[in-house]
Order: structure tokens, then C-alpha cells, then sequence
């Protein structure tokens, strides 16, 4: 729990208006290899209608927190250990699966990671948002009700509603993420967590899809968490940033802090430094040495001392100091003394 309280709000105003809050979350796979942590002690909270960036390379534990918030970690392997995960001031994690499945789509969606495989390949497109429309029907609509819901979501992302009896082969890669958009919003959520939205689209259809889910969460009033490692997406997007290593968020801010600042976390120097520089006559990249460390075997000390070109003998045992600057937070002994703990 290398990070505990780590991004804690210190007043009780984030607290008191965050719609999911995230407090010591631990997430492990148990292997016949052994414990493969993947998620070690991470805190945020998100507020209304704010957008965080989870950011990091693959491996980071992104995507194993996204799965941990809706409860759907693999049964077998999958187990969260310690920590809470507080939806609107209720803990998850005591909630019953089948509290959970009237939470999953009406209160918190996602959207996965690859469209070409989250959607059932043999029902039409309409069938499966109508599927989501079903399962959530507190208001008891008719079923001619919930057809025009169908029509109005599809509408929604672009798509004609006469193209509702197709199935997903008969649509594009940018066209399906819309329709997996479209199904994750049905219920109008108040959390949507965005699991790399645009990594298997072109960069035309990117920009396309990114505008559209602007557009839907200043409509619809969702907060989102956004998880991805391409930086120019969080710079889009985002309110607030959080850059994950190893299972552990290492750096924490608003995106002026984050993009602005020029004091970071060597990680998120050399997540900068692997961009290309358009401005500049580059033709080298700067890429981080070294590989995402083993999460069944971890290091001690700071986790990415082994790759951190400015390590001392300080960073190989012991928990990274915590330094603060306003709501900038960072994880790293290299500037115990240019901030104040």
C-alpha cells in the first residue's frame, strides 16, 4: 500500500461532492506462479462532471482498476484485498452482485477497450443497446418506448437509426466504438470509464469519437475517467491527470500542472520526452530505458528506481517521500527539499 493517502483531498469539500472516491485499492491476480499485484494502494476521488486521465504505460494497472471500480475482475484469479471504493459515500465492495448488476450500466458504464470485441457479433446493433435499455427499466417503459430510446441514442452518436437492425460486421471500426458509446450512455450514467477509446481507430476517426464523448458528458452531465497512455488525448480531455506506474499512482495533478509545470516525476519526463516534437527538427525519440517491472516481483523502494535515470542509493528501499505543491502532488525523493510535505 505504497501509496496510501497519497491523493486524499486535505478539506472535505472534493470529499463531500465526489461521485466515486477510491481509498487504499488494491487489486492482485492469484497465478499458479504466484501473486501478481497489479494494483497497490491507489486514492483519487471525481467530482461532478470532471474528467480524470489515468495515464501510463502497458502494464501500469489501468485497465485492472476500471475492471475493480465495476466489480469485474476474473472470478477464479481476480481479488481486491484491501481498500474502498466509495460510489456516492456507499463502499462497492460490500455491495452483493446483484446490487451490483443494478449499479453496472444505470449508475457507472464503461466503454472496453477494442469495439471489434465488445460487441455480440450475433445480435443487432439495436438489440444490444436495447439489452442495456431492459435490464435497467426502472421506469417500466413500454417496449415501443424503449425502441425510440434506441433510435434517440443511436442519433446521438451518428449514427441512423435505420441501420439498428445491422450487425456489427456491417460497420466500421469507428462506427462500432460509437455504437459501444452509445450502449455505455444508454442509461445516462453518472460515471463513464473510457478504457482507450480510440486505440484500435485511425487518427481521423479518433478526433471524431473524442469530440463526440465532449460532447455527450457536457450534455449529459457524466463524469469520466479516462484511461490511456497517449498524452495528446488527456490534454483533450481531461480536468485532472494521474500517471500510474506499477500499480501506483507517481504523480497527480490538474492538466496545468500536469502539462504546464515543469516539475514532474522522472516517469512523466520520459513519457514527455517519448513524444514526437513537431516543432523541432527531431528525428530521434527519447524512450524510457528499460522494461514495466514484473508485478509478481516488484522492487522495494521507489518501483521505478531500476529504470529512473536520476536514482540514488535513497530510491531502492524505503517509500518515495510525498511532495506537494497546492494540488500537485508527487511521489519522488529527488525534490524532498523544493517541496513542501
Amino acid at each position: 500500500m505504497e501509496n496510501q493517502g497519497f491523493n486524499q483531498p486535505k478539506n472535505g469539500q472534493d470529499t463531500a461532492r465526489a461521485v466515486l472516491e477510491l481509498r487504499g485499492l488494491e487489486a492482485v491476480y492469484e497465478t499458479d506462479d504466484g501473486i501478481v499485484r497489479a494494483v497497490n494502494g491507489i486514492n483519487f476521488s471525481i467530482a461532478e462532471r470532471e474528467t480524470i486521465g489515468l495515464v501510463g504505460e502497458t502494464g501500469a494497472g489501468k485497465t485492472t482498476t476500471a475492471l475493480s471500480i465495476l466489480r469485474l475482475l476474473p472470478e477464479r484469479t481476480g481479488r481486491i484485498p484491501s481498500g474502498q471504493i466509495l460510489y456516492k459515500g456507499q463502499d462497492l465492495l460490500k455491495k452483493s452482485e446483484d446490487e451490483m448488476r443494478l449499479i453496472r450500466g444505470a449508475c457507472i458504464s464503461m466503454i472496453f477497450q477494442d469495439p471489434m470485441t465488445a460487441l455480440n457479433p450475433i445480435l443487432t446493433v439495436g438489440d444490444q443497446i436495447l439489452e442495456s435499455l431492459e435490464v435497467h427499466n426502472a421506469e417500466n417503459r413500454t417496449h415501443g418506448e424503449l425502441e425510440s430510446r434506441v433510435d434517440e441514442l443511436l442519433s446521438l452518436v451518428g449514427i441512423s437509426p435505420g441501420r439498428k437492425k445491422e450487425y456489427p460486421h456491417q460497420f466500421s471500426g469507428g462506427m462500432k466504438q460509437r455504437i459501444v458509446i452509445a450502449i455505455a450512455l444508454a442509461c445516462e450514467p453518472l460515471l463513464l470509464i473510457a478504457d482507450e477509446p480510440t486505440t484500435a481507430l485511425d487518427v481521423t476517426i479518433q478526433a471524431q469519437v473524442l469530440v463526440l464523448m465532449d460532447e455527450l458528458r457536457d450534455k449529459l452531465g457524466t463524469s469520466m475517467i479516462m484511461i490511456t497512455h497517449d498524452l495528446g488525448v488527456v490534454a483533450n480531455t481531461c480536468d485532472k491527470v494521474a500517471i500510474m506506474y506499477a500499480g501506483e499512482i507517481v504523480e497527480y495533478g490538474s492538466v496545468h500542472d500536469i502539462f504546464e509545470n515543469g516539475t514532474h516525476h522522472p516517469y512523466t519526463t520520459g513519457l514527455f520526452q517519448a513524444i514526437p516534437n513537431m516543432k523541432e527538427d527531431v528525428r530521434r525519440l527519447h524512450p524510457i530505458e528499460g522494461l514495466m517491472p514484473d508485478p509478481s516481483d516488484l522492487p522495494s523502494g521507489c518501483k521505478f528506481h531500476p529504470r529512473c535515470p536520476k536514482r540514488f542509493d535513497e530510491c531502492n528501499d524505503g517509500r518515495p517521500y510525498l511532495y506537494e505543491r497546492g494540488g500537485h502532488r508527487i511521489f519522488c525523493n529527488l525534490f524532498r527539499e523544493g517541496f513542501d510535505s
